[in-house]
């Protein structure tokens, strides 16, 4: 069953601008600086978190991010993300050379973004819409590398390191969906793929609101309600599952 639903959703989220350009990459400002940005971000020890730009998501979570593929490896991009973007903002963005657009989602449980990662020599904001003021887009995440499970017909499931300051809070008595890896690695829906701002997350209240979605080969899909609070906290680095087709979801390793 698709969920036609609304629009995006948060999962990743520094301050200082390193002269950065709308139209290229975001160490040089140029169109084909990739080997820099690699070098740049090589060492994830080289991050530096800033509590400043601490975001908290009550109830809808919608996200509109940017990412800029680094070429250190087929996974890893910088992620950056807009929460002043109306969907009409984010619809009317073409992405730069180097650039590329995530799926609109929305955030299923209560989040807050504690702090945003900053690289020396990394732009942490960029301007895709010069008619709003100020750099809209912000540096929340880094993806690091990952694992390509499945690719093929409209379809890739990969699992993912991702580096973010974020905290995740479902509630007790509410439904979490979980796909549980061969390996018996369990993963958490946390944003799934909209259409509307309009949404209303008691749709995946459902006990069969994923019950025809895609998962990977030889993975397991299960439903519950929780007897108490889940938090899933990621201070640093946390794996993800994410699945790109029709619909697009991410799914957080517990």
């Amino acid at each position: 069953m698709r969920l036609i639903v609304s629009v995006g959703a948060m999962v990743l989220a520094c301050t200082m601008s390193v002269g950065c350009s709308d139209t290229g990459d975001p160490v040089t400002g140029s169109s084909s600086a990739a080997s820099n940005t690699s070098s740049a971000v090589s060492d994830p020890s080289s991050v530096v978190w800033d509590t400043s730009a601490s975001t908290e998501y009550v109830g809808l979570g919608f996200t509109f991010k940017m990412y800029y593929d680094t070429g250190e490896n087929m996974f890893a991009s910088l992620a950056y993300q807009c929460n002043a973007c109306s969907l009409e903002d984010y619809a009317a963005i073409v992405p730069p050379e180097g650039w590329r657009k995530g799926p609109t989602q929305v955030l299923i449980p209560e989040g807050k973004m504690v702090s945003t990662p900053s690289f020396e020599g990394i732009s942490s904001t960029e301007d895709f819409l010069p008619e709003l003021p100020g750099d809209e887009f912000l540096l929340i995440a880094r993806t690091l590398d990952g694992e390509l499970l499945e690719m093929g017909s409209g379809t890739v499931m990969a699992v993912v390191d991702v580096m973010r300051d974020t905290i995740f809070r479902y509630p007790a008595g509410g439904r979490v969906h979980e796909l549980t890896s061969p390996d018996g690695d369990v993963f958490v829906l946390f944003v799934y793929e909209v259409d509307t701002m309009d949404f209303d997350t008691a749709a995946f209240e459902a006990a069969d609101a994923l019950a025809d979605y895609p998962v990977p080969e030889g993975w397991t899909y299960s439903t519950r309600v929780l007897e108490e609070e889940l938090v899933m906290a990621t201070e640093g680095v946390t794996t993800v599952l994410a699945i790109r087709g029709d619909v697009s979801s991410v799914w957080q390793r517990l």
